[in-house]
């Protein structure tokens, strides 16, 4: 049984202790009341549930009519219309050999893609040189989808330009129209159309930027005299056009001017007029390009297989078509009997024992040049001479 409190502290501190506990209760229920109401200020309230946010009566939204064109829309449409059917996809291709399945097999190798243009009907593609410089072959892309294998005819590296030939047998081609780029102002109008990142007639626009700028090639070569522009130019578009409003070709797209490697607004073209002068002079043969490295067009056997077998020289497995030691009549492997095959001795009564010493001898001369080869043919010597190939020798086919 409590005592009651007989001094006046005693009694405060009851009094401060039952206030502290009816604080305490109140405290609590308050807390109860706003997390059942869900008010607490640091809660987050959950999302509600989708199906309440449905609208079951939703409906289509009205499609307002088509705004008119501006006069410079309309142009610039009619100037892409009539220059996409020339402007042509540039792919370039390198060659090697791999064994599959037991045989040495070509394969083909992507080196980078470019854009081009159709010159004229009679199948003449113009691009840039370091578009096609190292490619052993070139395969064009038309705009109807057509794709044909180009022969690289002549270039001028010293302008960044280069022609490659196509069969135009039933093809619909399109030769662009060439403009006046000497009459070019900056702030005039431009479009630059072609293929960046393999975007197939991908279309920019901008401005004349600046004219007669200088610029330096990742191959050391320095042109001058060319425009510069704002219209997007990335990887790609090289060998592509620039245009006027008209759909004319003022320059050919070539380089641009990056830290990142891809476009920020300035990019360069050689001008039509020295495309218009230098093109002519490529087709008349005023700058033909080397053929490449000298092949005698031979698929080549394994040397271990050759030393197995206690063979020194350069067995034969297959021909490359129309290359020179076919024309010249040697022989490869026999699909009835894998023994017999051609086997390399001596180019130019210098022994061959290896694939790298027939390498080595071939280094030393250059496409076009006649080679004595001796071979060993089903126990008897034979000599018979080979015109060398280049690896840029490829004739288009006719379709």
């Amino acid at each position: 049984m409590s005592s009651t409190p007989t001094n006046p502290a005693e009694r405060m501190l009851r009094l401060q202790v039952r206030l502290l506990l009816t604080l305490g209760l109140l405290l609590v229920a308050n807390g109860f009341l706003l997390v059942k109401a869900d008010l607490l200020p640091w809660r987050t309230p959950g999302p509600p549930a989708p199906e309440t946010l449905l609208d079951p009566g939703a409906l289509p939204r009205t499609v307002q009519p088509a705004a008119a064109l501006g006069s410079e829309e309309e142009r610039t449409i009619s100037a892409f219309e009539r220059a996409r059917p020339a402007v042509v996809g540039i792919s370039s291709v390198d060659l090697a050999t791999f064994r599959r399945g037991g045989r040495l097999v070509p394969v083909e190798i992507p080196e980078g893609t470019g854009s081009g243009f159709v010159w004229d009907e009679g199948g003449w593609i113009v691009t840039n040189w370091h578009v096609v410089a190292s490619a052993t072959m070139v395969r064009v892309s038309l705009a109807d989808g057509a794709v044909r294998e180009g022969v690289l005819v002549g270039a001028v590296p010293e302008q960044d330009l280069a022609v490659i030939k196509i069969d135009p047998a039933g093809l619909d081609l399109t030769a662009i129209p060439l403009g006046d780029s000497d009459s070019l102002r900056v702030g005039q109008s431009v479009l630059a159309i072609g293929n960046p990142f393999g975007l197939e007639a991908s279309l920019s626009k901008g401005v004349v930027s600046g004219l007669q700028r200088v610029i330096d090639l990742e191959t050391d070569i320095r042109i001058r005299g060319v425009i510069q522009t704002d219209a997007a130019i990335n990887p790609g578009n090289s060998g592509g056009v620039l245009l006027d409003l008209a759909g004319r070709l003022v320059g050919v797209n070539t380089a641009i001017r990056s830290r990142t490697g891809f476009s920020n607004g300035v990019g360069f073209a050689v001008p039509a007029e020295r495309v218009n002068e230098l093109v002519p002079r490529i087709l008349a043969g005023e700058f033909p390009v080397q053929a490449g490295r000298a092949l005698i067009g031979v698929l080549m056997l394994p040397d271990e297989l050759m030393r197995a077998r206690g063979l020194e020289g350069v067995g034969i497995e297959e021909l490359v078509p129309g290359g020179g030691a076919e024309r010249a009549g040697l022989r490869g492997t026999d699909p009835d009997d894998p023994e017999r095959f051609d086997l390399i001795l001596a180019v130019d009564d210098e022994p061959v024992t290896t694939q790298e010493s027939l390498r080595t001898l071939l280094g030393s001369h250059r496409p076009g040049d006649a080679v004595r080869v001796r071979v060993l043919r089903e126990g008897e010597e034979l000599e018979l001479e080979v015109v060398l190939g280049g690896s840029r020798d490829r004739v288009p086919p006719v379709r």
